[in-house]
């Protein structure tokens, strides 16, 4: 067998795949590989130095995202420091404290031990001890200096032990360099060990079987069959657990290429801090790489920013598609897009879903206008996340009315629910929104007009708010009538109320619209003196 043909799959492999090409993008071998379609041919040319290409893509993707990178970036800072300066001196301890956590975590010392078996003479734990001793400040500096200075010399170890355990860690571990009893061996010899050697060996014989790959569907021997408990939240560890199969029989096995393949996961999502984001497609690799080369838009995005960078990287995708539409001059046929998340934090390791549907893409694209008045504002990214996942906006307009901030926003968030709900006649709809916007501004005018007491409106308007979150439209309109009959005038009698009040889907949106108008802040105080009484 001298070459495989991988076909996509699931989302997993997926991701796999793409993390394989992008190896050898980075290493510029794409011409070794054919692709059609959803398939990609792989042969053993393509693995003689795929061990080397794979740690040189880790370390050019993730290096900007390590302690390393931390330590090393103010390697120049503390060479020009003035030490002189207490201000300045200072700041020196700080980093130092940064540094010696850094070299004495248990993955430094890891990757000490690995460097200590390649004869590296410097050891990085003695500069700490003579530092305990050392007070003359700019002694100090020379030493700490000399601690970054081994850091950085031994960056493919260093950056590597990083990447290792904040990016991979989240989604294989238990093998490899990950392997507890091999985590001190040096990390590309047991890559290489374990995925490299094992797939060029496979490629290089031909064998009969009864046995198949559960991924590509291959024939393999027992010997070269392995399960999928090293890919974290999947598979069935065989040597533990069995009775999940047919009279504990196990059927589930990779072929040493579908291996190597899931080893790349972690270059196939884009990853945020711990957390990664991918969007599946198995239309075609040409496809599923142009969708997710639109998630490299956040390259210095922190870890505590990931839903932000989350729901920027699907807004990004959806004006991307509508681009293309633009570009293409054709009518822009919508497909279903799969979202994966993947929580990479310790004890919250999850992978989450979602769907983006033909509907909510089509909605996403004709609501682009109303999510352009929200841009600059933190309710963005809510009233997108709510749309994506299905989740109506109206708890959402409450709390802004409650927290009296962005009310502006909200006859744009009002139109973006419309959209959602659907239906036919949509801009008769939007006509009944202005109607009931516009009753609440005419009334304010006049509530005002007439010098009435503020408080009188504010308490009407916690009343209406009160009935919305109960979706009672009898308490709204016993609200409606009494206070219309306080003042002593005529009631609306305007579609929308109809509306309202035959189609209760339409209560809450067009409530709202009202509470809205009622409100809206006066620019002009002489427009409230002109209304007449």
């Amino acid at each position: 067998m001298e070459e495989i043909t991988m076909r996509l799959n699931d989302f997993l492999f997926n991701s796999g795949v793409l993390g394989f090409y992008r190896v050898l993008e980075n290493a510029d071998k794409t011409e070794l590989v054919q692709i059609e379609g959803n398939t990609i041919k792989i042969t053993k040319q393509v693995l003689k130095s795929f061990t080397s290409d794979y740690f040189n893509c880790m370390i050019d993707k993730y290096e900007k995202d390590t302690k390393w990178y931390t330590i090393t970036n103010r390697k120049e800072w503390i060479k020009n420091l003035n030490i002189e300066e207490v201000e300045k001196l200072k700041q020196l301890k700080e980093q130092y404290k940064f540094i010696k956590k850094s070299v004495e975590s248990a993955s430094y010392k890891a990757g000490y031990e690995i460097l200590k078996s390649k004869k590296v003479k410097e050891n990085p734990y003695e500069y700490i001890e003579q530092l305990k001793d050392e007070k003359e400040p700019e002694k100090r500096k020379e030493i700490i200096l000399k601690i970054v200075e081994h850091i950085e010399t031994n960056k493919r170890v260093y950056c590597m032990k990083d990447i290792v355990y904040t990016k991979i860690n989240c989604f294989w571990s238990n093998v490899a360099f990950l392997n507890r009893n091999a985590n001190k061996n040096d990390m590309e010899e047991e890559y290489q060990k374990v995925f490299v050697e094992p797939a060029l060996q496979y490629l290089a014989s031909n064998r009969k079987s009864d046995i198949t790959c559960t991924q590509c569907g291959n024939i393999i021997s027992k010997k070269e069959a392995s399960g999928m408990s090293w890919l974290n939240d999947t598979g069935v560890d065989f040597n533990r657990k069995k009775s999940g199969f047919w009279n504990f029989k196990e059927d589930m096995f990779l072929c040493p290429i579908c291996n190597l393949i899931y080893s790349c996961i972690p270059l196939g999502f884009k990853m945020i801090g711990s957390n990664g984001i991918f969007i599946n497609n198995n239309e075609s690799i040409k496809k599923l790489k142009q969708y997710n080369d639109i998630l490299i838009i956040e390259e210095n995005a922190k870890e505590e920013i990931f839903e932000k960078v989350y729901v920027k990287v699907i807004s990004h995708f959806i004006n991307q598609t509508n681009q293309l539409a633009n570009e293409k001059m054709e009518e822009y046929e919508p497909r279903n897009i799969q979202v994966i998340k993947r929580i990479g934090e310790k004890d919250k390791q999850k992978y989450e879903f979602n769907m983006l549907c033909k509907d909510k893409l089509e909605i996403l694209k004709k609501t682009t206008p109303y999510f352009k008045n929200l841009l600059g504002s933190s309710l963005y990214q809510e009233v997108l996340t709510n749309l994506i996942e299905g989740r109506k906006q109206y708890y959402l307009i409450a709390r802004i009315f409650k927290e009296n901030r962005n009310v502006e926003v909200i006859k744009s968030i009002l139109l973006i629910q419309l959209n959602c709900m659907g239906g036919i006649n949509l801009k008769e709809r939007e006509k009944r929104i202005d109607e009931m916007i516009e009753e609440g501004k005419k009334l304010k005018k006049y509530f005002f007009a007439n010098g009435e007491n503020e408080n009188k409106l504010i308490a009407y308007g916690h009343n209406l708010q009160e009935a919305l979150n109960a979706s009672s439209i009898e308490k709204f309109m016993k609200f409606f009538t009494l206070f219309y009959g306080s003042l002593k005038i005529p009631m609306p009698n305007c579609e929308a109320i109809k509306v309202l009040l035959k189609e209760p889907e339409y209560f809450k949106l067009l409530g709202y619209a009202y509470l809205y108008g009622l409100g809206v802040r006066l620019e002009k105080k002489e427009e409230v003196e002109k209304v007449e009484k």
